[in-house]
């Protein structure tokens, strides 16, 4: 029997769309391949299904300019023909962008592309400038790199237990903040291996918190997932 082919899908998440869950996001890419008429191949058993997997979880409230799906065709169907009839089925923010082949039994997207970079809008403190606002933001990511780490809750049932993520192994390189009349932006890249990952949202929101009153997150974009290759 044919393996068929794998089609990988390059797509992005903007607007309202970036709250929803990863869930919610898959079974709404899922609903634009069976619109665009691509022909999918099925699982075999008591509850088939469309084998389409994804890449690393977003943060929900965060949007990308390049998430990936993979989509096994039962026919050859051009990638051009393919992303043309994707992009007529799919809602202005969740857009498929690119899409080509890869060969049958390719790494999972989560294991080609461990390297997110992020980008993080942060509204500063109320009445100081963009620049001090910068500057004070710049000092809570120092104080927090030389922390080591951040404590992230979790619920397991009726408890609630802390568990403490290391930057090591996670994070790249130390952020990068810039400022602008509308606040401060955040640039990091993060690494997801067997350790795990760090969460962008978490991280970005804990150094704000160390900065004091009337910081925030605002909007946090992957601008781009990229293979380990690049990860320095």
């Amino acid at each position: 029997m044919s393996e068929g082919f794998l089609l990988r899908v390059r797509y992005s998440i903007t607007g309202r769309l970036a709250w929803l869950s990863h869930l919610e996001t898959i079974r709404s890419m899922e609903r634009v391949v069976r619109r665009a008429r691509l022909p999918y191949a099925i699982t075999e058993g008591f509850n088939p299904h469309m084998k389409i997997s994804f890449g690393p979880a977003l943060p929900v409230g965060a949007g990308s300019n390049g998430e990936y799906f993979d989509v096994r065709l039962r026919e050859y169907l051009e990638p051009e023909q393919a992303l043309e009839q994707l992009r007529a089925a799919a809602a202005p923010n969740l857009m498929p962008e690119a899409c080509a082949y890869v060969p049958v039994g390719s790494d999972a997207i989560d294991v080609a592309y461990p390297v997110s970079v992020w980008e993080v809008a942060v509204t500063g403190g109320e009445g100081i400038s963009p620049e001090e606002s910068s500057m004070q933001l710049q000092t809570a990511f120092e104080k927090l790199l030389e922390q080591g780490y951040i404590t992230i809750e979790k619920k397991k049932g009726r408890r609630i237990v802390e568990k403490k993520v290391e930057f090591e192994g996670r994070l790249l390189e130390p952020p990068l903040v810039t400022f602008g009349q509308s606040g401060a932006l955040v640039n990091f890249s993060t690494f997801q291996g067997p350790a795990g990952a760090l969460r962008a949202d978490k991280f970005v929101a804990e150094a704000c918190k160390l900065a004091g009153e009337g910081f925030a997150w605002r909007e946090i974009t992957r601008l781009e997932l990229k293979p380990a290759s690049e990860k320095q």
